[in-house]
């Protein structure tokens, strides 16, 4: 538990806990842990002033406790998507289509527009890619074929184009997708 020992958080974390026994009384719920019914009818009932003077003082204790395992899932969450904005924009900034990233990252068109105008400060969107040599070709679908192997009954994700471009770096992401899908129906 942190124990809160500012008197403006303290009157902040009061007030929040008395819109809660509000919203609880109206539901009939039992108070929280560590509040009788006798002590949150009497929280609910403080004034303005009351409440600013039991912020102030040094009880009661005021602390908050995080449940450990909802914070660890929230910090999975803010690393992933980190990962992930800070993946569209290496996509956006090396040439990646509008429709390849609607398809591998699952966001609108209009997603794509902004984030194109932020990272590249453009919304313009990217010409038809030429294509390189056969032999080029030729190579690009072999090391797709080799990254995809166990993975045919997969959808194609944004790590294997990854992969693709580490392997072909000087081509942009969208001459990549046009080599690999060249011969789809």
């Amino acid at each position: 538990m942190i124990e809160i020992r500012d008197p403006q958080l303290r009157l902040l974390m009061l007030a929040h806990l008395i819109r809660e026994l509000q919203g609880e009384a109206a539901r009939s719920a039992p108070p929280p842990d560590g509040l009788t019914e006798v002590q949150a009818a009497e929280l609910r009932g403080l004034t303005s002033d009351e409440l600013v003077r039991l912020a102030e003082m040094p009880d009661p204790k005021v602390a908050i406790s995080i449940d450990a395992g909802s914070f660890e899932h929230g910090l999975r969450q803010v690393d992933y998507l980190g990962k992930r904005s800070r993946q569209l924009e290496f996509f956006i900034r090396h040439g990646a289509t509008s429709n390849m990233l609607t398809k591998l990252f699952r966001i609108s068109s209009a997603d794509v527009t902004l984030k194109r105008r932020l990272f590249t400060g453009t919304a313009s969107s990217l010409r038809r890619p030429s294509m390189p040599s056969h032999v080029v070709r030729e190579q690009i679908q072999a090391r797709w074929f080799e990254i995809r192997r166990d993975k045919r009954e997969e959808p194609e994700r944004a790590e294997d184009y990854e992969q693709l471009h580490a392997s072909f770096s000087m081509l942009t992401f969208a001459t990549l997708y046009a080599v690999v899908h060249e011969f789809d129906e």
